[in-house]
């Protein structure tokens, strides 16, 4: 029981919410960029915490070496099964054989891959996430590449979930709204002039963004002495600006500590929207205080939460990709009981 990847994709690696806790002992937290895609992801499968497939603009191609049930989350991606396309964020049953291949992004950037019978991916430290510039956890710690085989669980597959979709999108589309930021350790190293400016500036995202970062090109933010600091611990968001005085927003791969000043950090919630631009795409900041942070967070989960609640009690179905040798699932799932042989 295994897939096969026959094309990789673009930086596919196996993911999930990340090493937790360890940061005190130099992990990396790695883990899936987009939390929301895969929190979907998994209540579609009804998996608890599972590896996944993270892959970025364009997705691989993957033979499915048993039956299997998968959904795809995160950005939309172009997608065929044995050819034909298939939805986003549905449920789909595949035999032995099928060949899928998820081709280039419509929009956004990081799309999620899960399977009903899970990724057999050993744990590290209690995450089965991949942290490439230390070859630590998912497949072999690194990017997934030609004729890998990974193995799947002997897990019973719930035909009832297949068909189940969602509509939930956890990016915001319009580009042009900007990224909430919260004031960072060492926010008194700028001038006020620069603090006050920030929000007027306009950025783009460099050729040279990964898992690691997103390097923003754009106006020189320089603080007004050193931009060396003492190393400390750094967090998920924090705006690091070295002596060049172009922003770094640190992300999910990023160092455990860093020694230079930190402008703001960005929200959390505003993360998503960081990871699902695209080099070339603009950002602006808008200052925050922690309280609109938190109002801004709550909202958002309420709106996450909903949508899994829908697709636990209330699941829409898409059932026009069910292949005519299937007809008898697309019966089951409309409410007429036959038993399964």
């Amino acid at each position: 029981m295994s897939i096969k990847i026959i094309k990789p994709g673009l930086f596919t690696t196996v993911q999930d919410k990340g090493r937790i806790g360890h940061q005190f002992e130099g992990y990396s937290p790695a883990g899936v960029m987009d939390r929301p895609s895969y929190d979907i992801l998994n209540t579609l499968l009804e998996t608890e915490a599972q590896p996944a497939l993270e892959f970025t603009m364009i997705g691989p191609t993957i033979k499915f070496l048993d039956h299997n049930l998968f959904a795809i989350t995160g950005a939309p991606f172009s997608a065929t099964l044995n050819g034909r396309p298939i939805p986003h964020q549905s449920v789909i049953k595949v035999e032995k054989n099928d060949i899928l291949e998820i081709g280039r992004v419509i929009d956004g950037m990081r799309g999620y891959i899960g399977f009903a019978k899970p990724l057999e991916i050993p744990l590290v430290e209690g995450s089965y996430a991949t942290h490439t510039r230390t070859g630590i956890g998912g497949f072999k710690g690194r990017a997934l590449q030609v004729n890998d085989v990974i193995p799947t669980k002997a897990t019973r597959i719930d035909h009832q979930l297949i068909g189940r979709s969602s509509d939930f999108s956890s990016f915001t589309k319009a580009r042009q709204l900007p990224i909430g930021l919260m004031d960072g350790p060492q926010l008194e190293s700028f001038t006020r002039q620069t603090i006050k400016d920030l929000e007027q500036l306009e950025f783009t995202i460099s050729e040279n963004s990964d898992r690691m970062g997103y390097r923003l090109k754009g106006p020189s933010i320089q603080p007004f002495a050193d931009a060396d600091i003492i190393s400390e611990p750094v967090a998920l968001g924090s705006v690091q600006v070295p002596k060049d005085g172009h922003p770094i927003i640190l992300l999910n791969d990023r160092q455990t500590v860093g020694g230079y000043t930190k402008i703001g950090t960005v929200i959390d919630c505003d993360i998503v929207d960081i990871v699902q631009r695209q080099p070339g795409d603009k950002v602006k900041f808008e200052w925050m205080t922690f309280t609109e942070a938190n109002e801004i967070l709550a909202r958002k989960n309420r709106k996450l939460e909903e949508a899994k609640a829908q697709i636990r009690e209330q699941p829409q179905r898409i059932l026009n990709h069910i292949r005519p040798t299937q007809q008898k699932i697309k019966t089951v799932l409309k409410g007429d009981r036959i038993p399964w042989t």
